[in-house]
């Protein structure tokens, strides 16, 4: 699947008029009938507030939102057990790593036939994620699109600019080494594996695949065997600082100008204004490196669908709000704001947020640098992507605390990741 964020978009008339459809289905007048309860549980900020404009503007279904822990640090755990002792909310949350582990546990129902008149109003990359096995199961909200984030003032200083390829930003690595040795190009969060999983689609990889009720996985694959090279030899060469993702000194760094560079999401935008205020008007983001001549231009880390679960009650609702959810433009404006997410939906360029330049990016407009983008084609997510992520936050730690090589680590990965699957009842064949 081909195509860029926002390349498949509709004539806006047609998109406006099926938009209107929608809004006057969810008004409609139910008389004396109580209002269709639905719960519903997720984490992203924005997401309370979203829900509340949706009962304040429907009579005849009404959403409980409940704000659980992100779901890689317990609230995919969470969403399990309530499944398996019958409590699970109708509307879960549900990154798009995530959705293949979550259905083949039986915990997601397949959308089939309710999203037949639902697809032109989000792109196929989208689309993409939130299916396994030939099923929907989830609406999309958002796509994740990765960018190369830098120091405008870093590059200035030393003659740098963003490079189209990343063989071109590896010199400029070890250019600004020996003229500024205080200063680290980019950084490499062994415990925060997300980003290089995108590296390692873009580069063309691909870790599972799914023939005949038979997974396929190959952790130690040509693609992901590159980008391990590549960082290997930044790390080596003293160019990529090694710190925990997401920490106190992880921001500091990006705040006071130790790091010069990064590869992140669409998302990372907001997080970075949020966790490093000093250093605005000092970040820019520029596209993505490609690994070759004419391959993938980005990659994507995050994004993800709000999916129905097997045991709703009313499935056809759930539906309609989360479809609501994804597509009403007055949710993407709070989505936006508040998440920094990028939309998944067709429509996404009439929302005002997105077109406003930013302060701390310098004045840009960040959602341009996301645009248009040729994602990766290869890639399919695994039904074991919790056990697999945590296997290479621990083997990436455990390899460069050891001064081993991470090549090493990916072997040991797939072990593990197979391991889980087996476990699961589910048939696996090796690389």
């Amino acid at each position: 699947m081909t195509g860029s964020v926002s390349a498949r978009l509709l004539p806006l008339a047609v998109s406006l008029s099926l938009l209107a459809g929608t809004a006057a289905c969810g008004a409609a007048d139910t008389g004396s009938t109580p209002p269709t309860s639905l719960s519903f549980w997720g984490w992203a900020p924005g997401y309370e507030e979203a829900v509340a404009r949706f009962n304040a503007t429907h009579r005849d279904i009404r959403v409980n939102y409940e704000k659980i822990a992100p779901g890689s640090q317990g609230g995919y755990d969470r969403i399990l057990a309530a499944a398996k002792a019958g409590t699970a909310p109708c509307l879960a949350q549900i990154g798009y790593e995530s959705v293949a582990s979550f259905a083949v546990e039986g915990v997601l129902r397949p959308l089939g036939q309710d999203i037949l008149g639902l697809r032109v109003y989000y792109n196929d990359d989208a689309w993409w994620q939130a299916g396994v096995g030939g099923e929907i199961y989830g609406i999309p909200v958002d796509v994740a699109p990765m960018a190369l984030f830098y120091r405008t003032d870093v590059f200035a200083r030393y003659g740098l600019r963003p490079e189209a390829t990343w063989e071109g930003l590896a010199t400029d690595a070890a250019g600004l080494q020996k003229a500024a040795p205080a200063v680290r190009f980019t950084a490499f969060t062994p415990d925060d594996p997300w980003w290089f999983t995108g590296l390692a689609a873009q580069a063309g990889g691909s870790w599972f695949d799914v023939k005949a009720k038979a997974w396929k996985i190959n952790v130690d694959e040509p693609g992901t065997t590159a980008v391990t090279r590549y960082w290997q030899t930044l790390i080596d060469k003293g160019q990529a600082k090694v710190e925990p993702g997401f920490s106190d000194e992880f921001f500091r760094d990006l705040e006071n100008g130790t790091i010069a560079a990064l590869p992140e999401p669409a998302w990372f935008a907001s997080l970075l204004e949020q966790k490093a205020p000093g250093a605005a008007g000092k970040w820019a983001i520029a596209p993505l490196p490609r690994w070759a001549s004419g391959g993938a231009s980005s990659s994507f880390v995050g994004g993800s669908a709000t999916s129905v679960t097997a045991g709703c009650p009313a499935p056809h609702q759930a539906v309609e709000f989360a479809h609501w959810l994804s597509s009403d433009r007055g949710s993407l404006e709070i989505l936006v704001d508040r998440a920094g997410l990028f939309p998944a939906a067709v429509t996404a360029d009439s929302v005002p947020a997105l077109r406003r330049p930013s302060p701390y990016f310098g004045d840009q407009v960040v959602a341009e640098a996301f645009r248009s983008q040729q994602m990766p084609v290869n890639w399919i997510w695994g039904p074991a992507m919790n056990e697999t992520s945590k296997a290479l936050s621990k083997e990436f730690t455990q390899a460069l605390a050891g001064h081993t090589p991470l090549r090493s680590a990916l072997e040991r990965v797939e072990a593990q990741a197979a391991a889980a699957m087996r476990a699961k009842g589910i048939d696996t064949t090796g690389g």
